[in-house]
């Protein structure tokens, strides 16, 4: 199987001051030889406001294209831009808002080629006491079916992210939401300092807690033929300022890739995509 190794954009600003420009970031990428790039919608990156229309898009993949780097996928700002719009226990206004945030990052990715786009189930976590569990989890499936679906239609992958800042971060709440979706265009994003702190560390669960005895691998075993892209870090196995899970250099951290990567091939892994997600939050990136 062809392998190649992309980098989220995000990787190279989360934690730098002054956050680096896209143009600083596709340089770096390719000096050092990657084969592709995740583009951020977020940080001034690429977002819809910097490229507007088709004509500006066709300029920016262009460019990227000139540096030898392929674009490996699109990650919005999650939550609507980071929390603006909390979509899941937010009121209908606040959804159907969050319904055009989607289509047009969507049609960025059709006016861009982007095959695969990143999406979240909508609201920070854990969630609050006075929210209704079934009615937030039922919103969630019926939007990503939605999503699904108008990824079908225009050739793009919908990759969910499971994430412990995020609602619904337990192991068999991630295998049941996209078992309940029942989409094929709906897989995860398989990422290993999320996975470690939602399946080991059990953070930000509601009680009671659910770990998995065998970790990240046994993870990948329950996700079988799910696993739509692949996020590889390193971690210590601890949180980043109680946000979500460490992401370190590779071979930095406690991570056994050699019983790892085989799993997740194992369980039905196809793509040519592995993503460096290395995000120290400092100049190491």
């Amino acid at each position: 199987m062809e392998a190649k190794i992309s980098r989220g954009s995000w990787c190279l600003a989360f934690g730098m001051d002054p956050i680096p420009s896209l143009e600083q970031v596709v340089d770096v990428l390719s000096a050092f030889g990657y084969d592709g790039i995740e583009l951020a919608g977020f940080f001034d990156h690429a977002t819809v406001e910097k490229y507007p229309d088709a004509a500006s898009r066709k300029k920016l993949v262009d460019w990227i294209s000139s540096k030898n780097l392929e674009i490996a996928g699109y990650a919005p700002g999650p939550y609507g831009d980071f929390g603006r719009l909390p979509w899941a226990t937010g009121s209908e206004d606040v959804l159907a808002e969050y319904g055009r945030f989607f289509e047009d990052h969507l049609q960025f990715c059709v006016d861009c080629g982007i095959t695969a786009m990143r999406v979240d189930p909508g609201d920070f976590g854990p969630m609050p006491r006075d929210v209704d569990y079934d009615k937030t989890w039922d919103r969630v499936v019926t939007t990503f079916r939605g999503h699904a679906e108008r990824g079908a239609e225009v050739g793009v992958t919908m990759l969910y992210e499971l994430e412990s800042g995020q609602l619904f971060v337990k192991p068999s709440e991630a295998l049941k939401l996209i078992e309940d979706v029942g989409h094929d265009n709906l897989q995860l994003m398989f990422d290993v300092g999320h996975v470690e702190a939602c399946c080991v560390i059990a953070h930000n669960q509601v009680q009671p807690q659910e770990r998995l005895a065998g970790g990240q691998v046994e993870f990948a075993k329950m996700m079988a033929g799910k696993i739509g892209h692949m996020h590889v870090c390193d971690t210590d196995s601890n949180t980043w300022h109680n946000a979500f899970g460490t992401h370190l250099g590779i071979g930095k951290g406690i991570i056994d890739f050699d019983a790892l990567i085989p799993a997740v091939v194992d369980a039905g892994y196809t793509s040519m995509w592995w993503s460096v997600d290395a995000i120290p939050m400092n100049a190491d990136s």
